[in-house]
């Protein structure tokens, strides 16, 4: 089936200057909301509020074409109302006050509007205000009595459906009776036309559209610099060049890592002044940095009396690593949060370029750690391990000293040890890079071996560097219980083996002490070195009697008085301190130590045989006193 037709419809009626245009409630609403969502939801009611006034004018400029006297025009203002489907019914009493020329001397008018459109479409968009919402019905108010009147009239609406009360409720008074009560809200009657408003809100929707065109263009170059492989110093340069703002980048301990658009003699004020800030704040800003989690400063911006900041971290791995800074010298920056975006993206990239470093160092100190490994197994001769060691920048024909540091492993699964023992490494061959000490480094049985050479200690002895190292671990895990066990200078090595055995042995022979050197144990050390395991135990057997039989948890706690006490030279007071007990429950304990022995704890022969004793059983992991 084919239908074709012509037609043509004109309305002869239709003023096309000024015509009426109809559309429903919920046109409206949909408009609000879009309102909202582009020029802000405190802007809409200046924008509503000029709208109804505009409509209202016009309405009252047609009724006073037809001559009707100023109180059938204060009743036909309520038609007009409720014939636009504004609202659907009215409440109002007036009172108006003229002179003898028939001008306004005090209006006063209240009502209520009945199911106000406005009310419920924007319940419909928004949900309930904290405020009145019926914008438009107080400016068609306001804007048709002030014109019949001749003077200005204002509407205030007093209780609003929109806001959850039970009706909307109003008040209409001339501008001179409000004065008094209205200071705050006045400006808001007299703001710019709605032909304005819609100019500057088209300004801000450009000048918006402008900024996210360059901020995409920004992210465009900043990509293509890291895909080129530009270091940092370069992609630095290139954002100051476009954003024109001096840029500072820093480590997680404010030490510089690049900076741009500042002389040398500008940065080093600016640096000192920044110092002398964190010092001066050093309680306020500290918020757990050992873990590096959170920034040291709680806003984004940082004011001093010669500098202004804008600051955002740089994260790699959910790790700060540094902080990246805009620097304000002379001036009030009014566009934070554009400038903002343009750092957040700069440290993105900074992220990057230092995620790629990170990975690099990280896989070459593991590569070092492999190296080690391979050492301490032997699976290669001496002089192939020193040809292969030049490749790491070691000269293994150097004396060395090895080191192992074992932690205190207090988490709760095992993924968690886990991501302790790598941050424990990562922060082990960091801080020996920091330091410019070659090392070797792995993990071996839950613990951290160092292998140094004599030629990277230079002047500090290996005793120096490991208590260096061991504060510092200290404040950078105060939850940890770091201990060393160090190995006598190696002379060779193929013999990297035995040198790692005797570093094991004073590290459990470290007791109270957090470093110990193998040298220092005397003929213990000789004795374990010696592998004589069996000889060991039959005299342990034989000398302890029946505290040989360490299974039993009583025998423990006596093996572990006993070990005190001879290690503290028989003194009762540090032995009871020591071990938390009273002097009766101490004294009770040696007595019965004596009795089980039957030997004599104040014979000095027989406190060193039992403390030689009891160590070897330490270093053989036959005993834990711990």
């Amino acid at each position: 089936m084919k239908i074709n037709f012509y037609d043509e419809s004109i309305s002869q009626n239709l003023v096309v200057n000024d015509r009426k245009i109809v559309f429903p409630s919920s046109a409206f609403g949909i408009l609000r909301k879009e309102l909202v969502r582009n020029i802000g939801i405190d802007r809409l009611k200046g924008f509503l509020f000029h709208f109804g006034w505009e409509t209202g004018v016009n309405d009252a400029k047609e009724a006073l074409k037809k001559g009707l006297s100023l109180e059938y025009m204060i009743k036909y203002g309520p038609i007009l109302h409720i014939n636009n489907g504004h609202i659907r019914g009215i409440r109002h009493e007036c009172n108006v006050e003229l002179d003898e020329n028939h001008n306004i001397l005090s209006y006063f008018s209240t009502g209520t509007w009945i199911d106000s459109y406005e009310a419920e479409e924007h319940i419909k968009q928004l949900g309930k205000s904290t405020s009145p919402v019926c914008h438009t019905l107080i400016g068609y108010s306001s804007g048709f009595m002030s014109t019949v009147g001749g003077e200005p009239l204002l509407a205030k609406e007093v209780t609003c459906v929109g806001k959850g009360d039970s009706e909307c409720s109003w008040i209409l008074r001339t501008q001179k009776e409000w004065e008094s009560e209205m200071q705050d809200e006045l400006p808001f009657y007299n703001e710019t036309p709605i032909v304005k408003e819609l100019e500057y809100t088209y300004e801000q929707m450009l000048e918006q559209k402008n900024f996210v065109t360059r901020l995409a263009d920004f992210q465009k170059k900043i990509t293509e610099e890291i895909t080129n492989g530009s270091n940092l110093q370069t992609i630095a340069n290139m954002v100051y060049d476009i954003v024109q703002l001096p840029i500072i980048i820093e480590d997680i301990d404010h030490q510089t890592i690049t900076y741009s658009g500042l002389s040398e003699v500008k940065y080093l004020e600016l640096k000192d002044d920044m110092e002398q800030y964190i010092q001066e704040n050093a309680h306020e800003n500290t918020i757990k940095r050992k873990e590096k989690s959170l920034l040291p400063f709680r806003k984004k911006t940082i004011k001093t009396l010669n500098q202004e900041r804008l600051v955002t971290p740089i994260l790699v791995q959910k790790e700060v690593l540094g902080y990246c800074s805009f620097i304000y010298e002379e001036r009030k920056n009014d566009k934070y949060e554009e400038d903002y975006l343009f750092l957040d993206r700069f440290a993105n990239a900074a992220s990057l370029i230092l995620l790629n470093e990170k990975t690099k160092f990280e896989s070459f100190e593991r590569m070092k750690g492999n190296f080690l490994e391979q050492i301490l197994d032997g699976q290669f001769t001496a002089s192939e391990l020193i040809k292969r060691g030049k490749y790491t920048g070691l000269d293994l024909g150097q004396p060395y000293y090895i080191t192992v540091m074992d932690y205190k492993k207090s988490q709760t699964s095992i993924e968690e040890e886990f991501l302790l023992q790598e941050k424990i490494f990562d922060t082990t061959f960091r801080y020996f890079s920091e330091k410019k000490h070659n090392i070797l480094v792995c993990q071996r049985d839950g613990k951290m071996i160092l292998f140094i050479t004599n030629e990277t200690l230079k002047k500090p002895t290996i005793y120096d560097v490991m208590e260096n190292f061991h504060d510092f671990m200290i404040v950078k895990y105060p939850q940890g219980d770091f201990k060393f066990g160090i190995s006598n200078v190696g002379d060779g090595i193929k013999h990297a083996a035995k040198y790692y055995e005797e570093a094991m042995i004073a590290l459990r022979l470290t007791g109270r002490k957090k470093i110990v050197p193998f040298k220092t144990l005397g003929i213990v050390g000789v004795l374990i070195n010696s592998k004589n395991i069996s000889g060991i135990k039959m005299t342990a057997e034989q000398e302890l009697g029946p505290l040989y039989k360490m299974t039993d948890p009583k025998t423990k706690e006596l093996l572990k008085t006993l070990y005190n006490f001879l290690l503290n030279g028989g003194k009762l007071e540090q032995t009871m301190s020591d071990l938390s007990l009273s002097m009766s429950g101490l004294r009770h304990r040696i007595n019965k130590i004596e009795s089980l022995l039957e030997k004599d704890l104040r014979d000095p022969n027989e406190t060193h045989q039992l403390l030689l004793i009891l160590k070897s059983l330490i270093v053989l992991g036959e005993l834990d006193i711990e």
